[in-house]
């Protein structure tokens, strides 16, 4: 009999080995082979059975950080791997036993190991360098903090609710809750309690009653994605006892070590803040905030105004409040529900010079109606596809609100929800929604998915940064004009604000005017302060023209004949600023922002990435993130090491398509949209190979529904886009307050962080497009 048909023979037995009946079920196990090989399978049983008292040491034999761990009496030197065979082999094995001991000394990761499975280049694999490893920041992780946390290692012993005793590592201990990292081996559920004993603590601690067990409730298990042999538990204190706040004055014996700890919190705080506000304020998402089913606010950033800008009609109103109308709101915020999530269709048509725009959300049409909406908006120019995201709003979350709102003229009692509009497809993958038959429908069905051209003017948008986004200032001013159009339509009115280069306009009568048109302004009253200029027929273009077709804004025509009428506006407003009253622009303060800042964090829909430069090339090197970990990036987690996550798979060989060209500093610049198709190819549920590819390097349509059928069958297929971008600046004005309180802790972190932050010089966002992606493809299962 061969030693591996002994050792099987073996594991199948180990089961019944203290069993009552274990020589009658040995024999009928054994009763094909000679009594020489019963002989041997049972001195092997009674070898790996046999009670072991040697300690391991596995510091510098094994991939992985080892600790000190006394398990049965016994001190040992194990890493996470074997701390979870150790937990799982004491419970087949009955014991620590041999058959423990061996498993231990032959874990996965022991290099010698390695080293005999795949020879000597498996070894080297293993510790591959990645060019594009990023590190983690947990986003809006420090708003939920009450209190401070001392981080700190120490083994505790654990019962669970079923009576099992674990050995756990502490990860950090706060008054009221802790996080410790615990053995795979066993099932864990949220909610359940566990007692704690705070054993390696209370060797070497005066405190009396710190061998005393404390029960916790488990709120939450977090997977650690590069070690599958670990998890990890946020739990809560339920006992009232006050030991932790204890142990904690302990280890901080002094009021310099306490001072320490506390400033070492607030320094990683304000770094995650810094990555924060930057995240906000270059987002490619649009944040809105209803009242119920009503519009109410809109966040812009320079990045997302696009989506702004793609709402707008030919008068440059906004459709945003026609498109979540009452009835598509009512799918979508209602009370009690926490968050919904669904895809929007849309398209604009022209009619009669007029923008009309047609929407439609998944659950408001039937697959005819869809596929006949794909059909028709889908060979259009205007064709995309967005996400609308929506999340009720908690009390606390409109308290902080309520308290500033009110200065910009918003009333936040009335706001109930937040929602996030996300774009998911454009025009590159139009194409795509053209592959079902056109359905045998009528194409005035889809005139219910018309929306109102009726404008909500009491949307208030905002800039995610308290600072001004005018080129110059404006002065109210009142004087008559008349407004003479290209087709010779003659309205007379009067200016509302004046600057160098603008004007607001109220007229009498309704004027034919869209966006863009170019108009002729007579300025009856200011010619006669300098007849020199010629004011009488100065050119202008309309920028936004009011619902009614009587408020105009207009901006001077940029020839070298309004030279002249640029620089007398600028002599009458610097002889005038006395008397001339500046018009304010609605900036939100610090407060409000702080608060928009608190509710969005908590509500983060998509992945954001930070880039810096190297030299001469830009590599990504932060990463935000949310737990728990959104399933797209566990394949990326799952490669990296020491805890940062490898997004290899993606920018190897792409650089100059997805970082250098889309970041090069233009002024003006858009994000750049890529579509990524990943296949993660799993073994036993580890993620063995990451292969992806661009939208744009598949031969034929063929060849990409081959690979994600393919993804699909050998592990997982997600799809996502990811947009790039250049960043010209960074800071915000509420990171600037950040710094300023840091500096009061240590000029030197502060200096740091700004120059960290400021050297940030690219931004990329991902978002998970896998489901709509699978939806126009049909490949839905």
């Amino acid at each position: 009999m061969q030693q591996a048909e002994i050792l099987s023979i073996v594991e199948r037995l180990l089961p019944a080995y203290h069993a009552a009946d274990f020589e009658t079920v040995l024999d009928q196990v054994v009763s094909e082979y000679s009594p020489t090989a019963k002989l041997l399978v049972k001195m092997e049983m009674n070898r790996q059975m046999a009670t072991c008292t040697k300690k391991i040491d596995l510091r510098g034999r094994v991939q992985g950080e080892c600790r000190e761990f006394t398990l049965d009496g016994i001190q040992h030197w194990l890493d996470d791997v074997a701390f979870n065979a150790y937990h799982k082999n004491v419970e087949k094995y009955g014991g620590y036993t041999e058959g423990v001991w061996e498993a231990l000394v032959n874990t996965r990761n022991n290099y010698r190991v390695m080293k005999q499975r795949n020879g000597a280049a498996a070894q080297a694999g293993t510790n591959e360098d990645h060019q594009f490893c990023v590190e983690p920041v947990l986003l809006g992780y420090d708003l939920k903090r009450k209190e401070n946390r001392l981080k700190v290692a120490s083994q505790v012993e654990m019962k669970l609710s079923k009576g099992q005793q674990i050995h756990a590592v502490t990860v950090d201990l706060s008054a009221s809750g802790a996080k410790f990292k615990v053995p795979a081996a066993f099932n864990y559920k949220l909610g359940e309690v566990v007692d704690v004993s705070y054993v390696e603590l209370a060797k070497g601690s005066k405190i009396e009653d710190v061998t005393s067990d404390l029960s916790y409730r488990v709120v939450g298990i977090d997977l650690c994605y590069e070690n599958d042999a670990v998890k990890y538990l946020r739990t809560i204190k339920l006992s009232e006892s006050d030991l932790p706040e204890r142990i904690i004055q302990e280890a901080l014996k002094n009021t310099s070590q306490r001072v320490r700890h506390d400033n070492q919190d607030k320094i990683i705080r304000a770094r995650t803040r810094g990555y924060e506000h930057t995240f906000l304020k270059h987002t490619c998402n649009l944040p809105v905030f209803f009242s119920q089913h009503e519009l109410k606010l809109v966040l812009m950033t320079e990045n997302n105004k696009a989506i702004w800008q793609y709402w707008q009609d030919e008068r440059n109103q906004q459709a945003l409040s026609s498109l979540f109308h009452k009835e598509r709101m009512s799918l979508m915020a209602q009370t009690g529900v926490k968050s919904t999530s669904n895809i929007l269709y849309s398209f604009k048509h022209a009619h009669q010079d007029k923008s009309l725009f047609y929407s439609m959300m998944v659950p408001e049409a039937s697959r005819d109606e869809r596929k006949l909406f794909w059909h028709i908006g889908a060979r259009r120019p205007s064709w995309k596809a967005f996400k609308l995201h929506v999340f009720e709003l908690k009390a606390e979350e409109r308290e902080e609100l309520e308290r500033h709102a009110n200065e910009l003229g918003l009333d936040a009692r009335e706001l109930t929800h937040c929602g996030v509009l996300q774009e998911l497809a454009d025009t590159q993958s139009a194409s795509d929604y053209l592959l079902t038959e056109k359905p045998q429908l009528d194409s005035k069905v889809l005139n219910k998915f018309r929306q109102s051209r009726a404008t909500d003017n009491r949307v208030l948008s905002l800039y995610f940064d308290a600072c001004t986004r005018r080129r110059e200032p404006r002065y109210k001013l009142r004087s008559p004009i008349i407004v003479t159009t290209k087709s010779g339509q003659q309205v007379e009115g009067v200016t509302t604000d004046i600057s160098k280069h603008g004007l607001g306009v109220i007229l009498k009568d309704p004027i034919n005017l869209i966006a863009e048109d170019m108009c002729h302004i007579n300025f009856k009253e200011l010619q006669l302060y300098d007849k020199s200029v010629p004011l009488n027929k100065v050119s202008y273009q309309a920028i936004r023209i009011g619902a009614t077709g009587k408020q105009l804004q207009l901006k001077l025509e940029h020839i070298s004949d309004n030279s002249r009428v640029a620089a007398f506006f600028e002599k009458v407003i610097r002889h005038n600023e006395g008397k001339l009253i500046e018009k304010n622009e609605i900036l939100p303060s610090t407060e409000v922002l702080e608060g928009l800042h608190n509710i969005l964090l908590d509500k983060v829909v998509s992945v954001p990435l930070f880039f810096e430069k190297q030299k001469t090339n830009i590599k990504p090197k932060v990463i935000g993130v949310n737990q728990p970990l959104a399933d797209c990036l566990i394949p990326f987690a799952r490669l990296g090491s020491e805890r940062k996550f490898a997004l290899d798979p993606i920018f190897k060989g792409r650089t100059n398509t997805l970082i250098a060209q889309p970041m090069k500093r233009i002024d003006g610049i858009g994000p750049h949209y890529f579509e990524i198709y990943i296949n993660s190819m799993l073994l036993n549920e580890r993620t063995q190979r990451v292969q992806t590819r661009l939208s744009t390097e598949f031969e034929s349509l063929k060849d990409r529904i081959q690979f994600i059928k393919k993804a699909q069958t050998v592990g997982r297929f997600f799809a996502l886009r990811v947009s790039s971008t250049p960043v010209f600046d960074p800071i915000t004005s509420l990171l600037r307050q950040d710094l300023n309180e840091l500096m009061s802790i240590s000029l030197t972190q502060a200096r740091n962080l700004e120059k960290e932050i400021i050297g940030i010089v690219g931004y990329s966002e991902v978002v998970d497009i896998t489901d709509e992606v699978l939806v126009r493809l049909e490949l839905t299962r």
